[in-house]
């Protein structure tokens, strides 16, 4: 076999094989469909590293090396095809796999027509393979927004546009250059021989059709070269300048869409870098409040890492105890089914009866199935520790989260004093960010019960008409929350009221007015309330410095300059006298600016009770496992060494415990801590930001684009369009010089990573040369003393460097993450982002590079220092690309070919899900949660580490369009294949639950400039090594001066394009504006008649009213109207007294007003009540689905509703974190009942159930609902 056939065996087989892995896990998921291809390249390379010869054609005199694409040099077209040919027949065989198992096995192949939210839906593709291809082309691009959102729209319009850009460049530039290329050309010999090596330097094989076959008498062909250049650099620049415009108006329109506008997300903007005067609500509410609608809602973020500490522990331990339960369960069921099977034999054997037969044990395990069923399904069982404020729907926590705020609101009407006692903040154990059960009911395909699936359903055994009227019975008649060890007169004490105004849920009395809306009468000078951030008018001194400035205080301002700016308020005063009283030293302030250090202010301490029962005795009582199980089989496990979670235990040298015991008293005790810790988040330090919500979507956009404080770096930078769930809370106590000094950090890291990489590259490819190692190792020679032994070891060294280099390379997106969120990334679109530009730079480099200019990047790091130096001038870098580009051609047309093959059709067949859901979880998942976990989560990608893999194949065929220009036809090979596979899994795979807005695509389009940069920068060195007849060179000169200014031009264009096109890559203007307000106005009016929200004389309202009545609600907000002077007491205080005659008609209309309200709501509740139960019924009659009458879709649910899940959106996820249930299964033994009572006596503190869950006949355990811990509110994208 070839060189060429070898390496594309091993590319195919080891894309089959991370594609199995890839899947398995969310992070392989993102690279497994292209491993191979960094493993093939950085292996040719590695070959090339470790054995150069030297050769006098080099014009650098170094080593050229004798990598694979070296040895594709010349390659024929018989082995070629060949070559191709192992890919094609695995391309087929997957395939043909995929169309037999598609329509099969629904949870692996089409998940998303079922296993998601309605919202997210997708029909089921066709049977028929024509047919789905067909469905697949003319699935519209709105639908493909709405199901999957705008990054996966844009990925697969930036695979349709590679395509559109190579369609014309095969069908132009092909026919011209091939014939040019090949027609009296050095070498006509298209067919070679493996063996044949006698070429002298004349171009064989495939080369004969690529730029270096022209004769020198035919030298003056360049100039077709240099004209189809030119045009392709013109073509991709045109469909980038439009492509850049769709863009704009697909982001701008998903954006201003009234669904969009709804959300959290498009009105909220994060601000970094507060300094610490302006660190309070009053005075960032002063500052903001002038943008236009005012500001709804202030979230001022705090340190909460221990406490979150605390939460990353406790579900830990949570799971632990949760799988040492089931374990016991199992075990003393299994023992009891054990002497049950030899009670029967003997039985059997004194009546002399025969043995069971197969047909009498297949009936009676059926039997026990089926009975295994009926306790899964009805929802009974016993739970112990449930407070009984877990919301199980979206009605049921917004109704006691909108009791709440109608405490407050009436307590703002009477002129509560907020200075004085501060209002009253519900208390964090609101049930809106509890996690409970909602309605998710069941969470798997009945596998059984499909016509033609042969799926296992992983526990799952169906709905309960019984499980959804329990939950509403649940949450119809729960109580108030009783929290453990905290007295009623806690809520009131001093403490609450710095929580009071420092923590985000005051900030709801908010008006949603702007100030001057409020109190048009007003002007600056009479703004001397607190909140405001001018000063008074009647203490004028204060506005000049007064200090005298020497002439040697060059930093300093001259004097009688104006006094910066300085909030008002008395959280800022308090920071000023605070100022005033007390000073750090420098070694403070670098000590706490170290990383890892911690915070300079801990959390203050509090006294924590014992959170367990300590008269409790275990032995007291005999235990039912006791029955079947001694004490020695109970599960027990070691602890790590000196107490720290992150140390590792040691056999017979840590202490060894009870698992079920420790794990109790462990989270008893978590569970109370951080519980209390929630009822008084004032115990942790501020953080330097904070989240802002504005009434506006345009007043978020022009604070992200304004300049907001007089010192540099202040209150910068600002982020808009986060979703609540893709904060990253860890980062968000970082200074600007700290984001800087760390950024300046990682990107040494990743620059030394990416260009030192051959060095660990090299030294895995000599792993595979065995003999050489035991060559120059003398400890290894009885490696050779026995054949066997040297045989095994062979076979190792050939895979072993393989596997090592496929870990490393599977790391390096995980360690790009890493490294992005010690930046100081703070959310994860930021993440994303940061992963995209470095892992392209990386592909870029080990892919296309290090394969094509190997002996560049050496072997050891003095060779690449010594080769960097030899490249003194211009002219030496374009040599250095000229000489070894072309050469490498033939391997990348292979490299395409193999990877549009063996990636579509891994996309598709997902050998590594099927793997996972049929061998790994039925091994690894034992609970009844880690089932219910399995089966409702998709596979997700991490964009990051997605687009830049595709973006490097569009560099490459743009670097080889002219000089070979067959690669055209390779690159639509490959883009085609793609875009169906990709198209196909994005619609009926994958699940996307976090988006970036599509902000990916216009960089992906500026990294693929990169591919004409290379392009143009190749030929122009290859311009400058023509040679003429005379054999010297010069004769392109011209040539290679017009593609240097056709590469500036290049550079101008893109620098133009972005600076055109930059500000709409992200923000709005202000044009949109009205028309979206219309549209919202139209949507909403829409919604609340199909909600029922409409009165009858709503209904029947002239469609022509005046513009002023039909738009009044919707200028305070499209989410929520609200009354000035409910939300906003602070401004308006000293107006109270002057119009306090209006006090009671004000009480009397918000009363009217929230009497309507709560009637919508009901109506809103029963709509949803009503359509849930219909769906549910239709999906139990098609046997489908786990998501059934689940809605997640923000609009539907009114105004109230969004302004009450809203409230509670940005909070930290330390304070949103609710006491997990240990779901364990229910037994006919009574032993789950039995430690459900044990666990109740030994503390109140842990929540256990065993409610919708058994054991089979198989001792597996089964499940009919969601967990018990599980939450609809927790579905719902804000």
């Amino acid at each position: 076999m070839s060189s060429t056939e070898t390496d594309a065996s091993a590319s195919v087989t080891g894309t089959g094989t991370a594609a199995e892995s890839a899947t398995g896990s969310e992070t392989a998921s993102l690279t497994g469909s292209v491993l191979s291809s960094l493993l093939s390249s950085a292996t040719s390379a590695s070959k090339s590293l470790t054995s150069p010869t030297l050769t006098s054609s080099n014009p650098f005199g170094s080593a050229e090396p004798t990598s694979a694409a070296d040895k594709d040099k010349g390659i024929g077209i018989v082995s070629f095809l060949t070559a191709v040919g192992v890919a094609v027949a695995i391309f087929a065989v997957q395939i043909l796999l995929f169309l037999i198992l598609r329509n099969k096995l629904a949870r692996i192949f089409k998940p998303k027509t079922y296993l998601v939210p309605e919202r997210e839906r997708t029909e089921p593709p066709p049977n028929k393979p024509l047919a789905m291809l067909k469905t697949l082309w003319h699935y519209g691009d709105r639908e493909v927004i709405e199901k999957c959102g705008l990054d996966a729209y844009f990925f697969l319009r930036y695979l349709k546009t590679l395509l559109i850009i190579f369609l014309p460049i095969g069908a132009v530039v092909m026919p011209i250059l091939i014939p040019l290329n090949y027609v009296g050309g050095l070498g006509q010999k298209v067919d070679v021989k493996d063996d044949d090596d006698e070429t002298d330097g004349v171009p064989t094989g495939l080369d004969t059709l690529s730029w270096g076959n022209v004769a020198p008498k035919n030298s003056s062909r360049y100039g077709a070269h240099l004209l189809m250049a030119i045009l392709v650099v013109i073509w991709v620049c045109t469909v980038f300048f439009f492509e850049l415009r769709v863009y704009i108006k697909v982001r701008q329109d998903w954006l201003t869409s009234a669904e969009h506008r709804l959300r959290a997300s498009a009105t909220t903007v994060l601000v970094n870098s507060i300094p610490s005067k302006w660190l309070s609500e009053e005075a960032l509410m002063g500052l903001f409040d002038v943008f236009p609608g005012g500001i709804r809602n202030i979230w001022l973020n705090r340190d909460l890492s221990t406490l979150l500490d605390k939460v990353k522990e406790r579900n830990k331990i949570h799971l632990q105890l949760e799988q040492a339960q089931t374990d016991l369960i199992k075990d003393a069921k299994k023992a009891q089914l054990k002497q049950q099977k030899a009670e029967e034999k003997k039985r059997r054997k004194e009546l002399k009866l025969k043995a069971m037969t197969k047909q009498e044990r297949a009936h009676k395990n059926a039997r026990e199935d089926a009975e295994a069923q009926r306790r899964a399904q009805n929802g009974a069982g016993t739970a112990a520790g449930d407070q009984h404020n877990v919301p199980h729907s979206v009605d049921a926590g917004v109704r006691e989260s909108q009791h709440e705020a109608f405490n407050r609101d009436s307590e703002d009407l009477h002129g509560y004093d907020y200075k004085k006692k501060g209002f009253k903040v519900p208390l964090l154990g609101d049930p809106i960010v509890k996690v409970g059960q909602g309605i998710l009911g069941a969470v798997s395909k009945a596998g059984n019960d499909v016509e033609e699936t042969i799926e296992t359903t992983n526990g799952f055994v169906g709905l309960s008409q019984t499980t959804h009227s329990r939950n509403a019975s649940r949450n119809s008649n729960r109580g108030q929350a009783v929290r453990a060890s905290v007295d009623d007169d806690d809520l009131n004490s001093p403490t609450d009221t710095l929580r009071v105004q420092n923590q985000s849920q005051n900030s709801m009395r908010r008006s949603g007015e702007s100030t001057a809306a409020m109190n048009p009468k007003s002007n600056r000078e009479h703004f001397g309330n607190a909140g405001n951030t001018v000063r008074k008018i009647d203490d004028i001194d204060e506005i000049y410095i007064k200090e005298e400035t020497q002439w040697w205080q060059f930093w300093k301002p001259p004097p009688g300059a104006y006094a910066s700016p300085v909030p008002q308020g008395d959280v800022a005063e308090a920071f000023r006298q605070k100022k005033t009283n007390e000073s750090r030293p420098l070694w403070k302030k670098i000590k706490y600016a170290l990383p890892f250090v911690g915070p300079e202010i801990e959390a203050e301490p509090l006294d924590y009770p014992t959170a367990y029962n300590t008269e409790y005795k275990e032995d007291a009582e005999p235990a039912e496992w006791e029955k079947y199980l001694k004490k020695k089989d109970r599960p027990t496990h070691r602890l790590p060494m000196f107490g720290k979670s992150w140390l590792f235990p040691i056999p017979f040298v840590t202490q060894k415990v009870d698992t079920i015991h420790w794990c109790r008293e462990q989270l008893a005790r978590l569970n109370l801590e951080i519980e209390m810790d929630q009822q008084h988040p004032e115990r942790f330090p501020l953080m330097n930001s904070a989240f802002i919500q504005f009434n506006h979507q345009v007043s978020a956009h022009m604070a992200c684009q304004s300049v907001i404080h007089h010192v540099p770096r202040q209150m910068a930078p600002r982020m808009n369009e986060i979703s609540p769930k893709d904060v990253d809370w860890d980062n968000m106590a970082f200074s600007w010089w700290q984001e800087w000094l760390r950024a300046g950090f990682v990107f040494v890291v990743v620059v030394a990573m990416i260009f030192l990489w051959a060095i660990p590259v090299a030294w895995t490819a000599a792993l595979s040369q065995l003999d050489n190692l035991i060559r120059s190792n003398e400890w290894l020679s009885f490696l050779k003393d026995n054949d066997t032994v040297h045989n095994i070891a062979k076979a190792i060294s050939g895979v072993l460097p393989a596997v090592v280099l496929g870990l490393l390379l599977v790391l390096i997106p995980i360690f790009l993450d890493f490294l992005a969120g010690f930046r100081g990334a703070k959310t994860g679109a930021q993440r994303v982002e940061f992963v995209q530009i470095f892992y392209f730079a990386f592909l870029f480099i080990q892919v296309f590079l290090i394969v094509s200019i190997a002996s560049f990047f050496a072997a050891s790091l003095d060779e690449l220092v010594h080769n960097v130096q030899e490249l003194q001038t211009v002219r030496d870098v374009l040599n250095l690309l000229a000489y070894n580009l072309p050469s490498a051609a033939n391997y990348f047309f292979s490299y395409m070919i193999l990877q549009a093959m063996s990636t579509s059709s891994a996309t598709l067949l997902q050998l590594g899900a099927l793997v996972m859901w049929y061998i790994i979880a039925r091994i690894l998942d034992s609970t009844a949660r880690s089932k219910w976990s399995r089966n409702t989560s998709l596979r997700q990608i991490k964009w990051g580490a997605f687009f830049p893999i595709y973006t490097n194949f569009a560099c490459i065929g743009l670097v080889y369009c002219v000089i070979a220009p067959l690669i055209a036809l390779f690159a639509i090979i490959t883009f085609a294949l793609l875009w169906f596979a990709q198209r196909y899994a994005m619609l009926y795979v994958t699940r996307f639950e976090h988006d970036t807005g599509g902000v990916l695509y216009p960089r992906a389009i500026n990294q693929t400039f990169t591919g004409i940069y290379f392009m143009e920068l190749c030929m122009a060195g290859l311009f400058l090594l023509v040679q003429g007849e005379d054999g010297k060179t010069g004769v392109c000169v011209p040539h290679a001066i017009v593609m240097i200014i056709v590469l500036i031009l290049t550079i101008v264009y893109q620098i133009l394009l972005n600076y055109s096109f930059g500000p709409l890559f992200r923000y709005l203007p202000i044009t949109f504006e009205d028309e979206a307000v219309l549209r919202d106005q139209a949507f909403q009016r829409a919604q609340d008649q199909r909600l029922g929200l409409l009165d009858d004389d709503e209904l029947t309202e002239e469609p022509d009213a005046p513009m002023y009545e039909k738009n009044r609600e919707v200028e305070k907000g499209i989410e929520m109207k609200r009354l000035s002077s409910v939300r906003r007491p602070m401004k308006q205080v000293g107006t109270w007294a002057k119009d306090g005659s209006n006090q009671i008609a004000k009480l009397t209309g918000v009363k009217q007003a929230r009497d309507k309200a709560r009637d919508k709501n009901k109506r809103a509740s029963l709509y949803r009540q009503q359509h849930r139960q219909k769906d549910i019924e239709a999906q139990r009659a098609i046997g489908e689905a786990l998501f059934g009458g689940i809605h997640d879709e923000i609009e539907d649910l009114t105004p109230d509703e969004r302004d009450a899940l809203v409230r509670h959106a940005f909070q930290h996820e330390a304070l949103r974190a609710r006491r997990p249930t240990v779901w364990i299964p229910r037994d006919d033994l009574g032993i789950s009942d039995d430690e459900i009572r044990r666990t109740q006596a030994y503390s109140e503190h842990i929540w256990i159930s065993n409610e919708g869950t058994a054991l089979d006949s198989k001792v597996r355990v089964v499940y009919g609902r969601a967990p018990p811990d599980f939450s609809e509110v927790d579905l719902i994208n804000l």
